[in-house]
């Protein structure tokens, strides 16, 4: 005779389950916790280790981008005052219902390094236009002359008797150098060594190699009252304070020629008497032109308007020829340069 056993319920097989299982060992589970946090923390350290970098080459990419958006504007800042020194100085004539009118142009600009703006959306352009025959040839100046150029800027006496006699020794051939001034003797002492070069400058920057300006940052600042190209002579409709001083002009008259040449150009005929009535002021005359040089210097700079800081610089010397094709010639160019300010 059978018998009928009864099943057990789901909740009595589970506990007979459980009570079969084998427990865990002691402290199990807090290892595993560990290592699911360790996990959890590599984790998160590898994710923001990757999104710092992700920032990184985002950022390097925007500036990247800024960088060549200043550049562009610079360099169309060049030929956008190469276009504005191109245009005719003189109205043209045009005819209109059988009659000569003169049709006035815009006023050229004029190579007196005034600051010019040209507002885009976006960025700006600034840029500077110096007429190289406005500036003091670095080349050909004397010692005085150089020496009041100096005073001008307000550089102190133990500083220019050694930039005034150092110029001179760079530029004249020699082993023996003038009382403050060096030759190779003193610059093949320096590190790393080089030769004094003996000849005439090449650039007004090149002054950064010779003794009293290395490191000081003066040969930037002086690219704006000093040239390699042009004459000895100083055109006085171009050029700056400074310069006027430098020739022997006193301040008070040079600042009154300025003033002047806003309203009209300068004309010898209303300059030389003013000069010729000073005895001290008749060696000046020799040395003052009132016509300017087929070379200009152009400073361009591009910002752009939503980062501070965000700007670049570009130097260019032309050389204009109105019935070349183009009518301009670059004989200078320098990219990255010193922001003038």
């Amino acid at each position: 005779m059978y018998r009928i056993r009864p099943v057990p319920s789901s909740r009595c097989r589970a506990e007979e389950v459980k009570a079969r299982s084998p427990a865990p060992p002691a402290g199990e589970e807090g290892v595993i916790l560990l290592l699911v946090l360790w996990v959890l923390a590599l984790l998160s350290v590898v994710i923001l280790s990757w999104a710092e970098e992700w920032r990184t080459e985002i950022r390097l990419a925007a500036n990247f981008r800024e960088a060549r958006q200043c550049h562009s504007l610079a360099e169309a800042g060049i030929y956008y005052a190469l276009a504005k020194m191109s245009e005719a100085k003189f109205s043209e004539m045009r005819v209109e219902e059988s009659q000569m009118q003169l049709q006035p142009r815009p006023q050229p600009w004029i190579g007196d390094q005034r600051r010019h703006v040209v507002e885009l959306p976006g960025g700006r352009i600034e840029m500077r236009v110096a007429d190289e025959a406005g500036k003091i040839n670095l080349n050909r100046a004397d010692d005085k002359i150089l020496a009041n150029l100096f005073i001008a800027l307000g550089i102190p006496e133990a500083k220019w008797r050694v930039m005034v006699d150092s110029i001179q020794d760079w530029r004249q051939a020699g082993l023996q150098p003038r009382p403050y001034g060096a030759k190779s003797d003193y610059y093949l002492g320096l590190e790393p060594p080089y030769p004094s070069k003996n000849a005439l400058f090449d650039t007004v920057e090149e002054l950064d190699w010779v003794r009293g300006f290395a490191g000081t940052g003066l040969p930037v600042r002086l690219a704006s009252f000093l040239t390699v190209v042009g004459a000895a002579q100083v055109n006085l409709n171009a050029a700056p304070l400074e310069v006027m001083q430098g020739l022997g002009i006193p301040g008070d008259l040079a600042r009154i020629f300025i003033q002047e040449r806003e309203a009209a150009p300068l004309r010898p005929q209303a300059v030389m008497p003013r000069l010729t009535g000073d005895p001290r002021l008749a060696p000046v005359i020799q040395n003052l032109s009132f016509r300017s040089s087929p070379f200009f210097t152009i400073l361009a700079t591009g910002m752009i308007n939503n980062r501070e800081g965000a700007r670049h610089t570009i130097k260019a010397v032309v050389r204009l020829n109105q019935r070349g094709n183009p009518p301009w010639q670059f004989v200078y160019w320098a990219d990255d340069y010193p922001y003038p300010g």
